[in-house]
């Protein structure tokens, strides 16, 4: 069934918002109107109130008495959800020992050689997190992607500085290498263990910025 002209600009602005969101541009400290994004976005009212709605349902925003706000999470939600990421991105490694084809395995093998290579560290961790992604690609799980992008996001709502990432260390490095060889040598068991210690240590990271704020 083809979306509605409504419903197509409703989804646009979702998106709209959700990227400035996540990029920070909208904080926690900042209020959202309806009367307001319609005059910026110019649009009317009726897309406007569902995207917002769908961001509340997303656990991105929060209503309030008087319009919306980034669902800023807690610390110990924030670890919760690392839980549910380690669970999530374990399973993934497993799966993707079992179904990853030959292209998918010979794609990460590519980008952990760039990561290596790079010395810029902002580069290097973008490149050790698309790594992830392509690991939950080659799971052939749709369902762990989804759920594991949707931790992500909730974890991100969190302000910094506590955001910090291992993404571009060296540990980081030899830890998402022996995932793979673990994961190229079709050994499930072991690529699900490799992942749990990988994300523990993540875990253990963030909790550490997070007490020390």
């Amino acid at each position: 069934m083809s979306r509605t002209t409504e419903e197509t600009a409703s989804l646009a602005h979702y998106n709209t918002l959700r990227q400035r969101i996540l990029a920070g541009e909208i904080t926690p400290d900042m209020r959202l109107y309806e009367s307001s994004l319609t005059t910026e976005l110019g649009t009317s009212r009726t897309p406007i109130r569902e995207a917002l709605a769908m961001l509340e349902r997303d656990g991105i925003l929060k209503r309030e008495r008087r319009g919306y706000r980034v669902h800023e999470r807690t610390p110990q939600e924030v670890l919760d959800y690392f839980d549910v990421r380690n669970a999530l991105e374990s399973a993934s490694a497993e799966a993707a020992a079992l179904r990853a084809t030959e292209l998918e395995r010979a794609e990460m093998v590519v980008m952990l050689k760039a990561a290596a290579a790079e010395q810029d560290p902002e580069r290097r961790a973008r490149i050790h997190n698309e790594w992830h992604r392509a690991l939950l690609r080659a799971s052939h799980n749709p369902a762990l992607a989804e759920f594991v992008d949707r931790a992500e996001v909730l974890i991100s709502l969190k302000r910094k500085p506590w955001q910090d990432s291992v993404a571009g260390s060296g540990q980081s490095q030899d830890e998402h290498q022996a995932v793979l060889d673990a994961v190229l040598a079709r050994d499930p068991e072991l690529a699900r263990r490799l992942m749990a210690a990988h994300m523990s240590r993540a875990r253990d990271h963030q909790l550490t910025l997070l007490t020390a704020r």
